[in-house]
């Protein structure tokens, strides 16, 4: 018999947009809002003494699945979800039980993953169910003070599987990369025009701008980008002199722009390290509160210099592989 605590997160990636496969790469995570989107279609049509839709005039409408992974940080894992975030990726060879993988802004089109989840009923039973065709339409990443850095990946599915089945769609057997760690804000850095800046919260989001919706006669199609990703960052610190504000209240564009890097390691050397050529500083108000230390939450967006990649993230992991 099974418990709430053999639930199990399981990914894979796919050859052909969702056609599932079974997965390979299990991930600790937090919570999960995955599920299945069904519609109807209603008749419109009436007949004689008809005061509410007729039991037979209504089809079942499958739309495919979406929902968030909410993950922890981890200095193994997690390369496979950031490859699919950003599209690009290149590997060093590994060292010292660790391997750099770089992840840039590529394209996304035919890229997608098998997501299967292990949930238990009350009765003690694991029911898999598993979502094909997944594509990461959103991402954000969140850490604050005495707090492990915080992952959320929002996805678009396919189609949602329920229950077991053959193949793709059996109970997987999880697995999990031995001696991983956390990075957490004790490992964490912030550089803003490659000078140190102190912040008690972090986030980093971004929207790959996907078209979701491509329904046709031969179901769904792999959804693809439109219009210019967007990524945005929040930094809250305290109020440490003029040179953030004044970037904020600039002139000339050029005057709002600072890069940005972001920096975690994990106390067995594991690092993510996120760099932005280009952060473009767009709001952060200064203001006294009563006799409290002056807080400065800045917000703003990553442009790019039309060179190179306008994010880019390292991530040294126990992976030899993304």
């Amino acid at each position: 018999m099974a418990s709430i605590h053999d639930s199990y997160l399981g990914i894979a990636e796919e050859t052909t947009y969702g056609t599932a496969v079974a997965p390979t790469r299990f991930l600790e995570m937090r919570s999960e809002t995955l599920a299945g989107k069904y519609e109807r279609i209603d008749s419109e049509g009436y007949r004689a003494g008809q005061r509410v839709l007729h039991k037979d005039r209504f089809q079942p409408n499958p739309k495919g699945a979406a929902g968030a992974l909410n993950l922890e940080g981890m200095d193994a894992g997690m390369g496979l979800l950031f490859e699919h975030a950003f599209g690009a990726v290149s590997s060093d060879e590994p060292e010292g039980g660790f391997t750099t993988h770089t992840f840039t802004v590529g394209d996304l089109k035919g890229k997608s993953l098998t997501v299967q989840v292990g949930r238990v009923d009350n009765a003690g039973q694991l029911h898999p169910f598993t979502y094909s065709g997944g594509k990461i339409a959103s991402w954000e990443l969140t850490n604050a003070v005495d707090g492990v850095l915080q992952a959320s990946f929002e996805m678009d599915f396919a189609a949602e599987h329920i229950g077991a089945g053959a193949g793709a769609y059996a109970v997987a057997t999880p697995t999990y990369t031995a001696g991983s760690q956390l990075f957490t804000f004790v490992g964490g850095t912030v550089d803003v025009a490659a000078a140190p800046f102190g912040v008690s919260e972090i986030t980093l989001s971004g929207d790959n701008k996907l078209a979701a919706e491509r329904w046709s006669t031969v179901g769904k199609r792999e959804p693809l980008e439109e219009e210019n990703r967007e990524y945005s960052f929040e930094l809250k610190g305290e109020f440490e002199g003029l040179a953030h504000a004044e970037r904020i209240a600039a002139a000339l564009a050029a005057g709002t722009l600072a890069t940005l890097s972001l920096r975690w390691t994990s106390p067995q050397g594991g690092e993510l390290e996120i760099t932005a050529p280009v952060a473009r500083f767009d709001e952060g108000p200064v203001n006294f509160d009563g006799a409290k230390i002056v807080e400065h939450a800045i917000k703003g967006r990553i442009l790019w210099d039309g060179a190179g990649s306008p994010l880019t993230v390292a991530y040294t992991a126990k992976d030899a592989t993304p």
